[in-house]
């Protein structure tokens, strides 16, 4: 989703800008004043290539202020808003310091005559710049990890009108999304969820609809839920227009009906103004006696039937 460079760890960083420092070349009249001018060619080399590395790094990761408030809260759980801003402040802060070690270290050279005392400035102006660069490994390693997670996170447009399918892990949400999208939806490991998130697309009357899939939800408390099914909660919260229940009646999927049901008596409870649509899949093995709409996912039965409904409630709310 995000461009974000690969984020180096700082012996990478200082290996990259001692080698375009080694590599300079200055043209001098006279011989006396070489060794001075090609030792401050160096250390602004070196300085430069770190401070616009690191400052490429910040520059490249969003504007988390500024974003949706579902992305927002999606980076949040997964990676935590504040601890991204701190990392990337101390980032900055590297690459000032990093100039003005440089700064320094060329200020007091063009007072130095000896060749040695001059090296000497290049040998510790080198020194802390990686001692500073060490300083904020942690939060590179951190920036890495977070940079893994962002350019792999889902595109959805969090404009368009959605349909979010919910239910317990298992119970065949991601097939449902493939089936009923009009065209082959994208379906890709993003971090999303543990196995895989489907967003795909379908025209109906001139309007282009988004379904999601979400990570499986469990029968317990808001505050035991792990970091998957917040994920699939903020789904529901910012995203849906209309929610597909799905329902596994053959308990195929590890989870009881009781505990099915009471998932769903949970999401009805949080998200009283949105349409759900209740859906048993797995007809195909087993059909209840409920009137709730019966689906098998797997061999495409009642799959246009559950299209016709999901339309005439797509119609129903625009009107």
């Amino acid at each position: 989703m995000y461009k974000i460079p690969t984020i180096l760890n700082p012996d990478e960083i200082i290996d990259k800008a001692f080698k375009r420092a080694n590599k300079v070349q200055v043209v001098v009249k006279g011989r006396s004043q070489k060794h001075k001018k090609i030792a401050v060619a160096k250390v602004r080399k070196a300085s430069n290539t770190i401070s616009t590395t690191l400052n490429r790094y910040v520059k490249s990761f969003p504007s988390f202020d500024t974003l949706p408030r579902f992305y927002y809260d999606l980076f949040d759980v997964s990676l935590g808003i504040d601890a991204m801003k701190k990392s990337l402040g101390a980032v900055s802060w590297c690459g000032k310091t990093i100039q003005k070690i440089a700064d320094e270290a060329v200020s007091n050279m063009h007072r130095l005559e000896g060749k040695k005392d001059v090296r000497n400035q290049v040998a510790g102006a080198y020194g802390r710049f990686s001692s500073v660069l060490n300083q904020i490994s942690n939060d590179l390693a951190f920036l890495e990890k977070a940079r893994r997670y962002l350019v792999r996170a889902p595109v959805i447009d969090v404009k368009k009108p959605t349909i979010v399918i919910a239910g317990a892990p298992n119970v065949g949400k991601s097939l449902i999304v493939k089936r009923i999208s009009s065209a082959k939806p994208k379906i890709a490991s993003y971090p999303f969820t543990t196995k895989g998130v489907s967003v795909g697309h379908f025209d109906f009357d001139g309007i282009t609809y988004q379904v999601i899939d979400t990570p499986g939800l469990l029968d317990r408390e808001m505050e035991k839920r792990n970091t998957m099914e917040l994920k699939a909660i903020l789904t529901l919260n910012h995203l849906a227009n209309l929610i597909v229940f799905v329902i596994d009646p053959t308990e195929y999927c590890g989870y009881a009906m009781d505990s099915q049901l009471r998932i769903l008596t949970d999401i009805k409870s949080r998200f009283e103004d949105i349409p759900i649509i209740e859906v048993e899949n797995k007809a195909d093995i087993m059909r209840s006696e409920t009137s709730r709409i019966k689906i098998s996912a797997l061999n495409k039965e009642g799959i246009e039937e559950l299209r016709e409904i999901l339309m005439q409630r797509l119609k129903e709310r625009d009107t």
